[in-house]
């Protein structure tokens, strides 16, 4: 195949995404507004922390203080694992609206527009990673990244880094993950459509009619082995569950 694949940790998705995440790949998690689906998202990220990768929270959407309770919910230990410089959150929201970040694992640059933001970020990542070649990202969330720069620049910016990777791939023995957070009730159809183009992975979530109980779906995924496949997504006390439908 050419690449290596990453498993989640979450056995039933792997099987769903064709046997994992593809390497320097993108997971895309598209849900609604209410839906844990989001939950699903840290899950993952999660499992790469506890196997010794460095995760990194970029941040459009929430003050850090309350970034931290959604960690909580979901039982991640974000301030513990910063603290322990296993993870770094990069806090566009704290810039953008001029707080000050409070703790030394979390990152801000002043003042940004669409024109400054990407050379600024490149650049405090490239200080990041250094000496980290096993690496995860969580953007939390897109629809936060669009409700700064607008859709537009938005895409401009994604598809600039996009172009800048693929000019200046990774060293020998890095291993990158990328997960994108989306609620789908913030964004255009057709931004959706133009982000879900450059994810090698889309994972949906649907409401039913049962508490905590939502329909996930794969829906994409470039791996020889994927069929479309769906089943069943529970959330309940921090914890999630992915099991196959009835059919399956």
């Amino acid at each position: 195949m050419g690449y290596k694949v990453f498993k989640t940790g979450l056995l039933h998705l792997d099987r769903m995404l064709g046997g994992g995440i593809i390497e320097d790949g993108t997971l895309l998690v598209v849900y609604y507004t209410g839906s844990y689906g989001w939950a699903l998202g840290v899950e993952i990220f999660k499992s790469f922390l506890s196997k010794g990768w460095y995760g990194i929270v970029a941040n459009y959407s929430l003050p850090y203080g309350l970034l931290r309770k959604y960690a909580m919910a979901v039982r991640f230990a974000l301030q513990t694992l910063g603290k322990e410089e296993r993870l770094a959150v990069i806090d566009v929201f704290g810039s953008v609206n001029g707080i000050q970040p409070k703790e030394p694992f979390v990152y801000s640059f002043g003042q940004i527009d669409g024109s400054t933001f990407l050379p600024k970020i490149l650049a405090l990542y490239k200080k990041m990673i250094e000496g980290r070649p096993k690496r995860i990202g969580i953007t939390v969330t897109v629809d936060g990244f669009v409700e700064i720069f607008g859709e537009n620049t938005g895409m401009k910016i994604l598809k600039r880094n996009m172009a800048l990777k693929e000019n200046f791939p990774r060293s020998k023995g890095e291993e990158v993950l990328n997960i994108f957070l989306v609620n789908r009730d913030r964004v255009s159809p057709r931004f959706l459509s133009w982000l879900s183009q450059y994810a090698e992975h889309i994972v949906e979530f649907k409401p039913t009619s049962r508490p905590g109980v939502e329909e996930i779906r794969v829906v994409k995924s470039l791996l020889p082995d994927f069929e479309p496949s769906g089943g069943i997504f529970k959330f309940k006390k921090g914890m999630v569950e992915i099991l196959p439908t009835s059919r399956d």
